[in-house]
C-alpha cells in the first residue's frame, strides 16, 4: 500500500501549508509526484523541499487569474507530461455579520472558494480528458453542511462545493473523470490556532462539541485524499466524504459527551 499512488502526478492548490500540505506529505508519501500550486511561492518551495520522495515541485499560481493559471499548468506539463489528480484546496474565509457583510469581500471569497474552483477544474479537465482519465477532488467543509453564525460568505461557497462536485462528476463521468470531495472538521492547523489565540473561537467547546473529542490533524485529511486519488475509488464519483469526527452527524446536546 506504501505506493499506491506510484507514477501519479498531482496538483495540490493552496498547498504551501495546512490541510493542502497534509494532503501533498500523504501523495508523496504514497508514491505520487507533487506539484504544489501557490500564491507564495517561496513557502511553496520550502514545503516541497521537504516531501518524502523525488520530483516534487512549487509553482507559484493565483487560481483567481486566468492567464497565472495556464502559466502555472503549462509548467506542471513541461515538467510532468500529464495530470492525473487535481486537488482543488485554495480557498479563503471571511467574518462578518451578515448585515454588516462587505460586498467586495463576499466577491472575493467567491472568486477564490467557487470560481477559481471551477475553473480550474475546466481546465485541467482539458488535459485529463484528452487521455480519459484523471482524479479532482474538491474541498468543502462541515459548513457546506451546517450554518455558521457571521460565516454567510464561506458557507454558501462550501455549499455551492457540493453543487459543483455533483455537477462536474455527472458530466465527466463516461470520459474518465471522476470527481469527488472531502469536508473537513476542526483540524489542528496554523489557521485554527491563530483563531483560538485571537479569541474567535473557543476551542475547549469545540472539543466537546466533536463525538470523538479531539481535532482532527492535517493527515486525516490527506488520508480521505489518498483514497479518492486512488484506484481503491475507481468506482465512487460525485461524494462527499466528511473527515470531522463526527461533527455534523452529532444532533443532540452541545457536549457530545452526554
Amino acid at each position: 500500500m506504501a505506493n499506491i499512488l506510484e507514477g501519479l502526478n498531482i496538483i495540490v492548490t493552496g498547498g504551501a501549508q495546512g490541510l493542502g500540505l497534509g494532503m501533498a506529505r500523504n501523495f508523496a508519501h504514497h508514491g505520487a509526484k507533487v506539484f504544489l500550486l501557490d500564491k507564495n511561492i517561496t513557502l511553496a518551495r520550502s514545503a516541497a523541499a521537504l516531501l518524502p520522495g523525488d520530483g516534487h515541485m512549487a509553482v507559484e499560481c493565483d487560481v483567481t487569474i486566468p492567464e497565472l493559471r495556464h502559466t502555472a499548468l503549462s509548467e506542471v506539463i513541461k515538467a510532468a507530461g500529464n495530470i492525473d489528480v487535481l486537488v482543488n484546496n485554495a480557498g479563503i474565509t471571511h467574518i462578518q455579520p451578515a448585515e454588516e457583510m462587505d460586498e467586495e469581500k463576499w466577491r472575493e471569497v467567491f472568486e477564490v472558494n467557487v470560481h477559481g474552483m471551477m475553473f480550474m477544474s475546466r481546465e485541467v479537465a482539458g488535459y485529463m480528458l484528452k487521455k480519459g482519465s484523471g482524479s479532482i477532488i474538491n474541498i468543502g467543509s462541515i459548513t457546506s453542511l451546517v450554518g455558521f453564525p457571521r460565516r454567510s460568505v464561506y458557507t454558501t461557497c462550501k455549499t455551492a462545493v457540493i453543487g459543483l462536485t455533483r455537477s462536474l462528476a455527472i458530466e465527466w463521468a463516461q470520459r474518465g473523470i471522476r470527481v469527488n470531495a472531502i469536508g473537513p472538521g476542526y483540524h489542528e492547523t496554523d489557521l485554527f490556532r491563530k483563531y483560538v489565540n485571537n479569541g474567535l473561537i473557543d476551542e475547549e467547546r469545540i472539543r466537546k462539541r466533536i463525538p470523538m473529542g479531539r481535532l482532527g490533524s492535517i493527515d486525516d485529511v490527506g488520508r480521505a485524499a489518498v483514497f479518492f486519488a486512488s484506484g481503491l475509488s475507481r468506482y465512487v464519483t460525485g461524494q462527499f466524504m466528511m473527515v470531522d469526527g463526527g461533527y455534523t452527524a452529532f444532533g443532540a446536546a452541545e457536549d457530545a459527551s452526554v
